[in-house]
């Protein structure tokens, strides 16, 4: 019969430092921005940030870019609709730059870095008050290849995936402004 210790071994070690790691994050004052709480509140607990969301209009930006940037956070900060009187005014301003990443021997480039960059002011329409200021980029990769075609559906492709990315960097910047600014 062979014997060993129950309680010896990486996998015992292992199993140990996670849930001391877990025991240490249930006591540091983590709350979940959406969702509920270990306590079965919904998260945070003077009111979902989805509702102060909703009182959140996305101003209108200019360009493709900007329109997929613009349906994204829509979509994002309204999923159950947008309030009938919104109190806050959400501006963004988008720039794109590409840069050449890889290069055939004769200069010719084959892959590009897209970036977006977004800068976004959070006005309280009631009074002008500037509330959050930030900004967010993005870098998204594409190949060129021979055909004009396929070059320009990796370019939109590319723009679509820094949209959403930025979208929900800043939508995410306002969900922490509201859980940490209640009134």
């Amino acid at each position: 019969m062979l014997f060993t210790r129950p309680h010896s071994g990486p996998r015992f070690c292992l199993a140990l430092l996670c849930s001391l790691a877990i025991g240490a994050l249930a006591g540091c004052g983590f709350q979940p921005l959406y969702g509920q709480n270990g306590k079965g509140q919904a998260a945070p607990a003077k009111g979902t940030t989805l509702s102060d969301m909703a009182y959140v209009k996305v101003a209108a930006i200019p360009d493709r870019v900007g329109q997929l940037v613009h349906n994204h956070l829509r979509d994002r900060i309204h999923p159950k609709g947008m309030a009938n009187r919104p109190v806050f005014r959400l501006s963004t301003t988008l720039s794109e730059s590409r840069e050449g990443l890889a290069f055939q021997q004769d200069n010719s480039v084959t892959r590009y870095n897209l970036r977006l960059f977004a800068q976004f002011t959070l006005t309280d329409t009631r009074d002008g008050a500037e509330l959050l200021r930030g900004s967010f980029r993005a870098i998204s990769a594409y190949n060129v290849v021979r055909s004009d075609y396929a070059n320009l559906v990796s370019l939109k492709d590319a723009r679509r995936r820094a949209a959403h990315s930025v979208a929900e960097g800043i939508e995410n910047r306002i969900a922490v402004y509201f859980s940490r600014h209640r009134e």
